[in-house]
C-alpha cells in the first residue's frame, strides 16, 4: 500500500476523467502510470476492470446516443483481430509494430485535424478494417483505441454519439479481455482488492469528465480527441525509436 496506492489512485482518477469525457483512453492514461508501481500482469488486470466499470457507466448514461449498428459491425472483426494480433506478436518484434502504427496514427490524425477525411472510412469495409486493426493492436501493442477514434472522427460523429459509441465498443472489448485473462489463469486473488480500491477513484474521475463534456463545444471535442490520438501515436513512435536505438 503506501505511496504505491496513492500513485494508483491518481492513475485511476486521471484515466476515469479522460474516459468519461471522450469515451476512450482509459488504458492509454492508466497503464503507463500503473507500471511504475505494479508488474505488467497486474496492470493489465486493473486497467481491464476499470475499463469495464467506466465504460459501463458511460453507456448507462448515454446508451441512446450510441450507434449500436456500427458497434455490432466492429465486434466480430475486432475479436478476430485479437486472436491474430497475438499470433503477429509471436513472429514480429512489437517495437516495429508500434513504430509503424505510430507513424500511421500521427499521419491520419494530422489529416483529420486539417479536415481531410480518410478514404474508405464511411464504407462497410472501413468498419471491418477499423475493428480488425483495433483488435489486433490490442494484443500486439496495446493501442486499441486509435483505429476506432479515427473511424468515428472520419464519420463526423457528434461528441455525445462519439463518446457513447466508443464506450459501448470498448465495454465489449474489455469484457472479452477479462474473460481471456481468466481463462489463461492471469487473474490472481491479490489483485482483486486493489481493483476495488481503484474503481471508486475512476468513477469519480468519470463524473468529472462527464461534467466537462457538457461545457465543451463540438469543435473543441473533435480537436481534443484527435490531438489525444496524435500524441498517442507520437509517443508510440518515440518509444519505438528509443528502443531501436
Amino acid at each position: 500500500m503506501g505511496w504505491e496506492i496513492v500513485v494508483a489512485l491518481f492513475a485511476a482518477f486521471a484515466a476515469g476523467t479522460i474516459s468519461g469525457l471522450t469515451g476512450f483512453g482509459l488504458a492509454l492514461i492508466s497503464v503507463p502510470i500503473l507500471l511504475f508501481v505494479y508488474e505488467p500482469r497486474t496492470v493489465v488486470f486493473l486497467s481491464v476492470v476499470m475499463s469495464i466499470v467506466i465504460c459501463a457507466d458511460v453507456v448507462r448514461d448515454s446508451f441512446r446516443d450510441a450507434d449500436r449498428r456500427i458497434v455490432a459491425a466492429l465486434i466480430i472483426p475486432s475479436f478476430i483481430g485479437v486472436v491474430m494480433g497475438a499470433e503477429i506478436l509471436r513472429v514480429v518484434d512489437p517495437v516495429y509494430i508500434r513504430l509503424f502504427v505510430g507513424v500511421f496514427v500521427v499521419f491520419s490524425a494530422g489529416l483529420l485535424l486539417r479536415e481531410i477525411r480518410l478514404p474508405g472510412a464511411k464504407t462497410r469495409w472501413g468498419t471491418v478494417v477499423a475493428g480488425w486493426t483495433s483488435g489486433a493492436l490490442s494484443t500486439s501493442t496495446g493501442l486499441a483505441a486509435p483505429p476506432i477514434v479515427l473511424l468515428l472522427a472520419s464519420r463526423d460523429y457528434a461528441k455525445h454519439a462519439f463518446r457513447a459509441t466508443s464506450s459501448l465498443y470498448f465495454l465489449f472489448m474489455s469484457v472479452f479481455g477479462l474473460v481471456v485473462l481468466a481463462v489463461r489463469g492471469l487473474v490472481e486473488s491479490g489483485d482483486i482488492p486493489v481493483s476495488l480500491i481503484l474503481v471508486p477513484a475512476a468513477i469519480l474521475g468519470k463524473t468529472l469528465g462527464t461534467s466537462i463534456l457538457k461545457r465543451v463545444s463540438e469543435t473543441f471535442f473533435r480537436k481534443l480527441t484527435l490531438l489525444f490520438v496524435f500524441v498517442t501515436g507520437a509517443l508510440g513512435v518515440a518509444t519505438a525509436a528509443w528502443a531501436l536505438l
